[in-house]
């Protein structure tokens, strides 16, 4: 700031020096030209005066003259540096609202493709193959969104779990529905890990930043809040439950506060 002030007073202080010369020029030419406007003869002596003022203003035209196409140079360039500044701000500014609407959109992904998960029952038990229907024509009923997942991941794992009961190990075959289920899943837990993960860790600006915050934890809330808590009670692939664990930790944290004031609102109605 001192920097740019004491610029400007040395261009100032520049601009009035020259108007100084260019005055004393004019004046002294207006004297010499009234002299001889105003005089009935010419006097011999008035080319060595015009000699003389020529001399002396000459040489302080000239520095006037170097001094004020110096300033326009110096404007020129001084305008150049705001409109590069200006260019760089505008690309600054540009490249934090591509950042922002990125990640948005990655997170209003994920919460369709949640919502676009779709599977089938008939008979109490989970379809995950069209030859476990006795007839192709046989009711089923088909779940989708949050609810769909989570029927899927209490259907399986109640599977998985009696198979192990009898002694069996239930495996997950590339031809079985499960098997794209559960990569649907994967896929959804790790797009989120990393969107959330990078949104808190980014430098936007701060209302951009609260507002990814926000969509992220109504995601997290309203769509996986639930099965992440199962899947972490379940023995689960090693890199997924980890990253549902450092997510879950994290809500668990952030909803403390709100959950103890809704407690302690219904202790009190109920008291």
């Amino acid at each position: 700031m001192l920097k740019k002030e004491f610029s400007n007073d040395r261009l100032n202080n520049a601009t009035w020096y020259s108007f100084w010369f260019i005055g004393f020029a004019i004046f002294g030419f207006v004297i010499l030209f009234l002299q001889i406007a105003f005089s009935d003869k010419i006097s011999p002596t008035y080319g060595v005066v015009g000699d003389a003022f020529g001399g002396v203003l000459s040489p302080i035209i000239g520095i006037a003259s170097a001094i004020l196409t110096f300033l326009a140079f110096y404007m020129q360039k001084k305008a150049n540096d705001i409109l590069k500044k200006q260019f760089k701000k505008n690309k600054k500014d540009e490249h934090i609202d591509f950042v922002f609407n990125n990640y948005k959109s990655r997170i209003l992904l994920i919460a369709d493709e949640i919502n676009n998960f779709n599977v089938s029952f008939h008979g109490n038990t989970l379809i995950s193959k069209i030859e476990l229907l006795a007839k192709r024509t046989d009711k089923k009923y088909n779940f989708i969104g949050g609810q769909a997942i989570n029927l899927f991941l209490i259907e399986f794992f109640r599977i998985k779990e009696e198979h192990e009961k009898n002694g069996t190990k239930e495996t997950v075959k590339i031809d079985d529905s499960s098997f794209g289920v559960l990569l649907q899943i994967n896929s959804a837990i790790s797009s989120y890990y990393k969107v959330w993960k990078a949104v808190y860790n980014s430098d936007l600006k701060k209302d951009f930043k609260e507002e990814l915050e926000e969509l992220l934890a109504f995601v997290y809330y309203s769509k996986l809040n639930y099965f992440f808590s199962f899947l972490l009670s379940k023995h689960y692939e090693k890199n997924t439950t980890s990253q549902m664990k450092e997510i879950y930790d994290f809500y668990l944290v952030k909803s403390k506060p709100v959950l103890d004031a809704i407690n302690k609102s219904i202790d009190n109605n109920d008291s």
